[in-house]
């Protein structure tokens, strides 16, 4: 388990909304998907080019208030649990006030590029959540 957090910036953008004039609630997992996947290639962990691939196994999302267009959001992860060969990232969606938007969980699995079998967590990935 890591006490590192990590944040980053997220575009709202107009395409994202749905008829009610907000947010649509499956572009909640994009915005997880498009901070995990900047932050792991900030801290080196390129997803494309391992030989390990990091697959989501579950995702889960708690809607608190929702987000309109011209909000500016954040993301916050870190991660809450680390196995063998998954790991649990927890987030916070919400504002630079502190107004919070969503939490949300996803369970990650390591599998083995080309054979998708489950595989170890790499010793560079374990560096990086010991913080």
């Amino acid at each position: 388990m890591s006490t590192k957090k990590f944040s980053c910036n997220i575009q709202v953008r107009f395409a994202d909304l749905d008829s009610y004039g907000h947010v649509n609630n499956a572009t909640y997992f994009t915005y997880l998907e498009t901070a995990r996947t900047k932050i792991f290639m900030t801290q080196g962990i390129d997803f494309m080019h391992e030989d390990i691939l990091y697959v989501v196994a579950k995702a889960e999302c708690a809607f608190k208030k929702p987000i309109n267009l011209g909000d500016e959001l954040k993301v916050h992860l870190w991660i809450s649990h680390v196995g063998k060969a998954s790991f649990d990232i927890d987030y916070m969606l919400e504002d630079p006030e502190g107004k919070l938007f969503a939490t949300a969980k996803t369970v990650m699995v390591a599998l083995e590029k080309g054979k998708e079998t489950p595989a170890p967590l790499p010793e560079k990935f374990l560096q990086l959540v010991k913080g």
